[in-house]
């Protein structure tokens, strides 16, 4: 058996389209307050960025604004409501996930999204019967880019850092790999923040599709030279 034994991943963007619905969340913050809706193409952009950034685009409203937590849970609520209306699953995930089974690799998710809602999420991708473990950041006092997701995700699965790969799509993603002492794959065909300086992140892989998934753990597995 090769190196790496668990490869945990991001959920939004990189495992799972869910632009749709978030953008259609943030919209709805804009129509109940008379502004224009924006284009999907500017709100897909900061998907990745969570609550946080899709109501700065939305309204411009910061993190320490007063009104800030109040509006977050009236988006958080109609998210909830539609988080999976338009849910796609990236192509090339169902197959690197067969392909795992294959090799006895184990998989799960670590996100930021809140367990309650991104739980729903995977049950809806259907991931939920062979994902061995799910870290949201509601679970952890401090979620990503600090590593505590990853290292309790870890913690779960009864593996080590030199037994793991993180994947996911945007730059605290790397961040919290590289806190955690893991070697971290970019999901380039997610979020990735319109694409600006990737590789200014300092990912130790860049993967243009899933299937680059199963190359870089060959390269780690030192299969590949």
């Amino acid at each position: 058996m090769g190196r790496i034994r668990l490869v945990l991943f991001d959920l939004d963007g990189t495992l799972v389209d869910s632009a749709p619905d978030l953008a259609a969340s943030a919209n709805e913050l804009r129509r109940r307050r008379g502004l224009p809706l924006l284009p999907y193409r500017a709100l897909r952009e900061v998907c990745g960025s969570g609550a946080r950034g899709l109501i700065w685009a939305a309204l411009r409203i910061a993190p320490d604004a007063p009104s800030f937590e109040r509006v977050k849970a009236e988006f958080l609520t109609h998210y909830a409501a539609h988080l999976t209306d338009h849910l796609t699953v990236f192509p090339g995930i169902y197959d690197m996930i067969r392909a795992f089974s294959d090799r006895g690799i184990s998989w799960g998710v670590v996100t930021n999204k809140f367990s309650t809602l991104a739980r729903p999420v995977c049950e809806a991708a259907g991931f939920a019967e062979t994902m061995k473990c799910l870290v949201g950041g509601d679970m952890v006092e401090k979620p990503k880019p600090e590593p505590l997701s990853l290292q309790l995700a870890m913690r779960t699965c009864g593996f080590a850092p030199e037994d793991t790969l993180y994947v996911g799509d945007d730059a605290r993603d790397t961040m919290a790999a590289h806190a955690a002492g893991l070697p971290v794959a970019a999901a380039c065909w997610g979020y990735t923040g319109g694409g600006k300086d990737l590789k200014k992140w300092g990912s130790d892989f860049y993967a243009r599709t899933p299937s680059d998934i199963l190359k870089a753990i060959d390269l780690i597995d030192g299969k590949e030279h």
